[in-house]
């Protein structure tokens, strides 16, 4: 679910798109450069921890929500500069996410590991024109839609390039699989990793109840879109995170 729901809000404060940084091979050796969110660079800074030492659990002094959080917030300021508005949605995503972990009974640790890489899942936005952005969903071409459904691999390997570490990044990859087996990689239902499911939902979710709504009240708007949530259950959607995570919202909203 890669549509949020500042790609409506925001058209007249769109900017120029960045560049995608250059393949193009040194003609010698030199040293791998560090990441900055001026370069754009999918190096990793030279302090990152290497994927064997964090496979072994090497990565000291700080849990894995404190790692995704320092090392994606130059990510984070990016896609809010190429198009403001994005942290907005982020941040609403971040929370539900949260949310559905401990609905479905993580630990407090994995959930807020989860919530902070759910704040990640669109950097790769900065690769998408904010002209693209800015358009209705039906109004895009067929380029600008590829663009957008490639976002999370673009977005996971800046995560890479920024030092998270490889479980979120994966995480942020595999958010773009369908619970049907539609999506890019081809993963279906329990083959999809159970965080990137509910990053999905929690992006799906933001959207659902930011749209706009002016012939309905509050409450019917609510249920408007928990129903489409429910609807896509099975296919877009993990059906068990849907009716978890809902559930949980209407029980917050009753109160």
């Amino acid at each position: 679910m890669q549509e949020s729901r500042w790609s409506s809000r925001r058209r007249n404060s769109a900017r120029r798109s960045r560049s995608r940084p250059s393949t193009r091979g040194a003609t010698r050796p030199k040293p791998r450069p560090r990441w900055s969110s001026s370069s754009m660079s999918w190096d990793p800074p030279s302090g990152a921890p290497s994927p064997d030492a964090e496979a072994a659990g090497e990565v000291s002094g700080m849990d894995l929500a404190d790692l995704v959080s320092q090392r994606g917030a130059v990510l984070l300021d990016a896609v809010e500069a190429h198009f403001p508005g994005a942290r907005d949605h982020a941040d609403a995503t971040a929370s539900y996410a949260f949310g559905a972990a401990v609905e479905l009974r993580f630990e407090r640790e994995s959930a807020e590991a989860i919530r902070e890489t759910a704040r990640l899942h669109e950097v790769g936005m900065v690769y998408v024109p904010a002209a693209v952005l800015s358009q209705r969903p039906d109004d895009r071409d067929a380029d600008g839609r590829a663009l957008i459904d490639a976002q999370p691999a673009y977005g996971a390997e800046l995560a890479r390039g920024a030092g998270v570490p490889a479980r979120a990044c994966d995480w942020i990859a595999a958010s773009a699989e369908r619970f049907d087996g539609q999506g890019p990689a081809g993963l279906a239902g329990e083959r999809i990793p159970l965080e990137a499911r509910i990053i999905r939902i929690a992006c799906a979710c933001d959207r659902t109840l930011t749209a706009p709504h002016q012939s309905m009240s509050a409450a019917e708007h609510r249920a408007t879109a928990f129903a489409w949530l429910r609807v896509a259950g099975g296919r877009e959607l993990d059906p068990r995170v849907v009716e978890a995570l809902t559930g949980m919202l209407d029980r917050v909203t009753r109160r």
